[in-house]
């Protein structure tokens, strides 16, 4: 029976089953009636009548699409909201065809002049490429490649866990105060990328003096005493700028160390400014970047820092319809990280970031400032009027064009070339750089030679000097492979017996070593022309010190090769000039080990030169 009827059942449902495959599903309605809708009811939509109307006899009236939309203003709103969102995100992240983009990413008007991901232009490569300079280095057992970063690494002043204190005594918040004040009252006499991020970069005088306005709440009548123990790290990074200012300009030691201390309590407080992600802690982390390379002069620990920032100054890309001031300030970190980036990278081993490769991540073609290109004629005019404005459009212009020139003549494939390789491009950016100058208002022009600067009896213009570093830097480095094929024709000739004589140069190939000379002299007399224990002695460039490494290698080497020493017989004392460098890089305030160890390289290099020139016959 249980059996019969369980068959009985599974006969039923086989032929169901087939019949409920078979009903049709009920249509979707995009629209129900107005009946419907009142009951909040589900509607078939059937026309004219609905089957709820039809069944209950009732009116079935629907409402037209258009009406029923127009009707609505809150959607229509809502929908114009949408659109213009929509909108924006796309002129923000604008998607060009193929073609295009292709066509975009080749000018070199519109893209950042990139960074070659190796160059051997650096000042301490000069002694592993440069034979003579590499066999004066035998007798220090010193590896030319390495030693640079082995030395940075060594080298544990303001990273050490332990650090006495017991020396130095608090300060009051009156004394921090008074000497960021005093710090934006010299703010022109400041480095650029200091001074353009205290400016434009978001780091304003009430920004630094509002760190401290908390400290006016706990105080009844008598000034605070400051714990650096206590002190967040925003504080203790604009402390650390305001006493080093403050020292050099009083010549207060003192000073100086509570400016160090302040420092490394605030590496100790890293991670508490990494973990924020907010674009108003972008440029305390600038100035951090900052006081790595122009105070204490640790590019690797640098350029980790500022290629970590790279995605936080990607989000806090704002809007094209955002405020002036906010665009302003993105565009400040735009180029503080170009120029930072590119400086260190030319003179360390690196990669450079995206934020510098790719040509999709620039400035908007309505910035307030245009990218810097490589070679633009049209662009080299000002279109600023203000001073500020034509700074900035140098300093790019030029750092442009040092980023050309190491991507185009010092990458593995050029090592070693002959002057006639260069020929071309050498001849294209001396006549641009020659144009960049003569296009400069005449308020901004310098003296390019030496005799020109030594007999100009007006002080030195801090605010350009940097612009002038990069300017002879530039020249110095594309006239350096010409000077170096000169000095080793012999040594890279020795194989053929045949051209052991003397090779007949062209005429150009001498006058591209003597600007490479000129310029190398002009790099060391802005160093040692400028006054002792001026305000940029707490700020100076360590860049620029790499430069003037370089120089001061290049000149020893010539003075020591008898065919080529008469180029340097133009009314300056070579030996005095040598000395005087030195001076400048043992001298110096916040020196650190790398300096100190390049400058024993130096010293020796030129000892062992000296030493065989006096054996010579």
């Amino acid at each position: 029976m249980l059996g019969s009827i369980m068959l009985e059942d599974q006969d039923m449902s086989s032929e169901t089953a087939p019949a409920n495959r078979q009903r049709p599903k009920r249509n979707k309605t995009e629209l129900a009636c107005e009946t419907c809708r009142r009951r909040k009811s589900r509607c078939d939509g059937r026309h004219p009548s609905c089957s709820h109307c039809e069944n209950m006899g009732l009116a079935c009236v629907y409402r037209s699409p258009v009406a029923f939309l127009e009707g609505n203003s809150s959607v229509l709103t809502r929908l114009s909201n949408i659109e213009a969102r929509l909108q924006s995100i796309d002129q923000s992240i604008p998607v060009a065809p193929p073609a295009e983009r292709g066509a975009r990413e080749g000018s070199s008007d519109n893209a950042w002049p990139k960074m070659p991901d190796f160059h051997h232009a650096s000042a301490h490569k000069l002694f592993h490429c440069w034979p003579k300079l590499r066999i004066s280095l035998a007798n220090l057992d010193i590896e030319p490649v390495t030693f640079f970063k082995n030395v940075d690494d060594a080298d544990t002043f303001n990273f050490e866990n332990n650090f006495d204190t017991t020396d130095l005594g608090g300060i009051h918040v009156s004394e921090a105060t008074s000497s960021i004040s005093a710090l934006f009252e010299n703010v022109s006499q400041l480095p650029f990328i200091l001074r353009h991020l205290l400016t434009t970069g978001g780091l304003t005088r009430e920004v630094c003096l509002g760190l401290f306005n908390r400290y006016s709440d706990f105080s009844t009548g008598y000034d605070v005493r400051l714990q650096f123990e206590t002190q967040s790290a925003e504080e203790l990074l604009v402390q650390t700028v305001a006493f080093k200012h403050l020292s050099s300009t009083s010549m207060n030691v003192s000073l100086s160390r509570q400016a160090d201390l302040c420092f490394k309590f605030a590496l100790g407080r890293m991670w508490m400014i990494q973990s924020r992600q907010n674009p108003q802690i972008l440029p305390f982390k600038f100035l951090f970047v900052i006081c790595l390379l122009y105070v204490y002069g640790r590019p690797f620990h640098a350029l980790g820092l500022l290629q970590s920032l790279e995605p936080q100054i990607h989000n806090a890309s704002p809007m094209m319809r955002g405020d002036l001031a906010t665009r302003a300030q993105y565009e400040a970190w735009l180029h503080l990280y170009f120029l930072l980036e590119s400086d260190i990278l030319t003179e360390v081993d690196g990669v450079p970031g995206k934020l510098s490769r790719n040509s999709d991540i620039r400035l908007r073609e309505d910035a307030l400032i245009g990218t810097p290109s490589d070679f633009s004629v049209d662009s080299m005019t000002f279109c600023g009027d203000d001073n500020s404005t034509q700074e900035l459009q140098a300093h790019l212009r030029l750092r442009g064009y040092l980023n050309t020139i190491l991507d185009s003549l010092y990458p593995l494939e050029r090592a070693y070339c002959r002057p006639y390789d260069v020929a071309v491009l050498l001849t294209d950016v001396a006549r641009r750089l020659d144009l960049w100058y003569w296009t400069l208002p005449i308020n901004m022009r310098f003296p390019r030679h030496p005799s020109a600067l030594l007999l100009t009896k007006e002080p030195m213009n801090l605010t350009m000097d940097e612009l002038r570093f990069r300017y002879h830097a530039a020249l110095f480095l594309i006239n350096r492979p010409v000077l170096y094929y000169v000095l080793h024709e012999r040594l890279e000739h020795a194989a053929t017996a045949s051209e052991l004589e003397t090779s007949k140069n062209d005429p150009w190939v001498y006058e591209s070593c003597y600007d490479c000379l000129q310029n190398a002299i002009m790099i060391v007399l802005l160093h040692t022309q400028r006054p002792r224990m001026s305000i940029t002695d707490g700020f100076q460039n360590w860049c620029n010190l790499q430069h003037l490494i370089a120089a001061h290698a290049t000149l020893v080497q010539v003075q020591s090769n008898p065919d080529m020493s008469i180029l340097l017989r133009n009314g300056v004392d070579i030996n005095t000039l040598l000395d005087e460098a030195e001076a400048v890089l043992e001298q110096g305030m916040n020196r650190p080990a790398n300096i100190k160890e390049t400058l024993h390289i130096l010293r020796n290099i030129r000892q062992n030169l000296q030493r065989n020139d006096q054996r010579t016959p």
